[in-house]
């Protein structure tokens, strides 16, 4: 009896060796992930930006720990480097174990510069600050082995990757897969409030939150694989994220970037954010909304006018939805949700266009979170 029980025994731990050796070598095989969240927050030529891109950090941290695979580990730097070679040495410290089989994902909230022709990304520490050239960004990643993706919230991103004016694609010929929040004469924006020190986050961080979170599967993942490409998340980007004009490189790319878990946390304030085709109806712009609610949230729809070519947050004018709740206005119950919103062409401000964004209200301060943007132009 002994000798049949240790034989059972021997035959279980052999059975989960093998199993605990399969894991590690598909784990092998497969590669695993490893990521670098940088935020700049505190600058010596610039403003600053406090708390936004450390807020953005902690959103991407979330985000990856959700979408990504379980073995994926994420590194954050908030406030710092300050130097190029601090940059090269925090990139080589983090991806140092880096094989070719595996991913390593860079996610850069600062500011971006523009200046004599020249895009450059600002690293600071509040005390030490130098400029990132694109050339340099690319050069750094290209001593990492294996898959880079990498992630930019910065004005004028689109210029690393040649998009947005006429300009060098410093990442064409790279193994390296680029997601970018704004185009090369474009700024990135972002958003805090003096009502809470802990509120703020830059819109394109919070869109690609809410795109991945509280998109319908058709809307982020259209051919059902259960998987988002760069191709599938800059669509669902460019529908829902109008501050300015994310692109990416490859163009088209349908390599998988992040999965859909099936117990995805899709959020309780709005999801299925579906702007429709604006359309002139006498001397009124009208544009079609539909959201469903996940709770009793109130919602406002901000109106941003473009003047110069930008949007002048300053003259936005924000109008509660229509439905209300007991005596408050604005209070929408859960549920399908469809809205026109009527404009005229006046409100879209002296560039003949708008953006247009869908803004929530939570807790007893009332913190607001952007949900939702799109740009309205007037119809031919």
């Amino acid at each position: 009896m002994k000798k049949k029980l240790w034989a059972l025994v021997l035959c279980a731990v052999f059975v989960c060796v093998l199993g605990v050796l399969g894991v590690l070598r598909h784990r092998t095989e497969a590669g695993v992930t490893r990521c670098l969240l940088i935020g700049c927050d505190r600058f010596v030529s610039m403003p600053g930006t406090e708390p936004a891109s450390a807020n953005n950090v902690e959103t991407m941290e979330a985000l990856l720990t959700d979408f990504l695979p379980e073995e994926t580990s994420v590194i954050r730097q908030v406030n710092g480097p300050g130097t190029v070679a601090g940059f090269e040495q925090l990139v080589a410290d983090a991806f140092r174990r880096a094989k070719d089989a595996d991913t390593s994902l860079i996610y850069l909230s600062t500011h971006g510069l523009l200046q004599d022709g020249r895009m450059t990304l600002l690293l600071s520490d509040g005390t030490d600050e130098e400029r990132l050239a694109p050339e340099d960004l690319r050069q750094t990643l290209d001593r990492v082995p294996g898959r880079k993706v990498l992630i930019l919230d910065a004005c004028h991103s689109g210029a690393v990757i040649g998009c947005g004016w006429d300009g060098e694609n410093f990442f064409k010929d790279s193994n390296c897969r680029v997601l970018v929040s704004s185009g090369a004469l474009e700024d990135s924006w972002f958003w805090n409030t003096e009502m809470d020190e802990y509120t703020g986050t830059g819109y394109f961080t919070a869109a690609m939150d809410r795109a991945l979170r509280a998109s319908d599967p058709e809307q982020i993942d259209p051919d059902a694989h259960g998987e988002v490409s760069l191709k599938e998340l800059t669509a669902r980007l460019r529908a829902i994220h109008g501050a300015s004009t994310v692109y990416c490189w490859p163009e088209g790319s349908g390599e998988k970037l992040f999965g859909i878990p099936k117990d995805r946390k899709t959020g309780s304030r709005l999801q299925g954010v579906d702007f429709g085709q604006p359309a002139m109806d006498g001397d009124s712009v009208v544009l079609p909304i539909r959201f469903r609610a996940g709770e009793s949230v109130r919602v406002m729809y901000q109106l941003v006018p473009g003047r110069n070519g930008r949007w002048d947050f300053e003259h936005a004018v924000r109008l509660p939805d229509r439905e209300k709740t007991g005596l408050i206005r604005g209070l929408v119950s859960p549920g399908e949700k469809e809205r026109k919103i009527r404009l005229t062409v006046p409100n879209l401000g002296e560039d003949g266009r708008a953006l247009m964004q869908i803004i929530t209200f939570t807790g007893d301060s009332l913190t607001p979170s952007v949900e939702a943007g799109t740009v309205i132009k007037a119809p031919d």
